[in-house]
């Protein structure tokens, strides 16, 4: 199979400070239609020599033969349109868990049997869900397994479309150090805090992803906050300019504008993931066996935070911190209580964090194998019916 993959044309990084900023998603998805139906499906034959540079500047590679499948984000929806015009196949991808996708399109239809206004958009993604053959989640069956249950049971879109499972999706990149900036410092960095520790998880690890800001007055609480431990700490450069270097013991404290998160969280020193709760995020954390303490911010990741306090017991998630409920700030004092009750309950949480690691790789070598090979299939299906009527003409 030939797998291609579309840019979206954006090369800013947002910083949400209220969830309006969210709005943001819809300007880039405006400015992909064009370019991408331009790409895709050209109303003219062209030349190699024509082609080049613009499919460069698109893709990961030149399409040079017929497409045979569109995958699609959730919330990109041309592509599956411009499909179907020229009977093209495609599924939509569930970048997280089936249960935010249940609690979203759950909402969504509530909200347009009441009548609110301003949902051309969930009209349009539920009629475009119609059109798509199925859905991939970026989840696994063994964790959505109620869900699906729950989503088969419902007259929601999507709830009579094929779902295949496939995560985690994660690429051998991270045994391919030359190809990580600052890999090997980081490692080397880890590798000191760990002999340190007489060989003990020591350290924690804060990313709050690409679009989360916080405010100085934060940054300050936070840095109050961990300053007892030994952390790495994925803050853009912009913002660690709110931290006087008084505070920071560059011995034990590591600043990065960027942070190879697999690699430092497959580490053995890591000691506690604090995270936003991105779904990405929470698969490589649950991936690398961690204990988590959440703090979300905005969409799935309140529901993902909750689900790994109550349901899988691998850490805690701060709560009323959402920027829809005003953008609560976090004391010093309130997460280092969160910090301190996980330590003192570390071989609990590491247990459960440990459990889940061990559901990963099963699902990862096994039931979402199953459902990677079932695509596979397929899309050989559509490629012999496609030779064959060619074969016919």
């Amino acid at each position: 199979l030939n797998v291609i993959g579309l840019f979206d044309g954006n090369t800013n990084d947002y910083e949400a400070t209220n969830f309006e900023a969210l709005n943001h998603i819809q300007q880039i998805l405006d400015r992909m239609h064009k370019p991408l139906r331009k790409l895709l499906f050209p109303t003219h034959a062209r030349s190699s020599s024509a082609t080049s540079s613009p499919t460069v500047s698109f893709a990961t590679s030149l399409i040079q033969h017929p497409i045979d499948l569109i995958i699609s984000d959730l919330f990109i929806l041309p592509p599956v349109w411009e499909g179907q015009k020229r009977n093209i196949m495609a599924y939509l991808f569930v970048p997280n868990n089936l249960l935010a996708y249940l609690g979203y399109i759950s909402a969504s239809v509530a909200k347009i049997k009441s009548g609110e206004l301003g949902l051309d958009f969930d009209r349009l993604l539920h009629k475009t869900i119609s059109v798509a053959k199925g859905l991939i989640c970026n989840s696994i069956r063994e964790l959505d397994k109620q869900s699906l249950n729950d989503l088969r049971q419902q007259t929601v879109p999507g709830s009579n479309r094929p779902i295949f499972f496939v995560a985690p999706l994660m690429s051998d990149v991270l045994n391919q150090q030359q190809h990580i900036p600052n890999a090997v410092s980081i490692t080397k960095w880890l590798d000191d805090q760990y002999e340190k520790a007489n060989q003990n998880p020591s350290v924690i690890y804060i990313s709050f992803g690409s679009w989360a800001y916080l405010e100085p007055v934060q940054i300050k609480e936070i840095v109050r906050a961990l300053k007892p431990y030994p952390f790495i700490w994925a803050l853009k450069a912009n913002l660690q300019t709110s931290i006087s270097p008084s505070w920071i013991d560059k011995e034990r404290h590591l600043l990065l504008e960027w942070a190879p998160q697999r690699l430092i969280l497959s580490h053995p020193a890591i000691r506690l993931f604090i995270s936003h709760g991105g779904w990405n995020s929470l698969l490589e954390g649950m991936s690398a066996g961690k204990p988590t303490l959440i703090w979300p911010l905005f969409g799935d990741q309140i529901i993902n935070g909750e689900r790994l306090d109550y349901e899988l017991g691998m850490g805690r998630c701060l709560q009323n911190t959402a920027l829809t409920n005003g953008h609560k700030h976090v004391s010093s004092d309130e997460l280092g209580r969160y910090i301190k009750e996980i330590f003192d309950q570390e071989t609990n949480y590491v247990r459960k964090a440990q459990k889940v690691k061990q559901m990963m790789i099963r699902a990862r070598d096994n039931s979402s194998q199953v459902d990677i090979m079932k695509i596979i299939k397929i899309v050989d299906d559509q490629i012999s019916v496609r030779m064959k009527h060619r074969s016919e003409l």
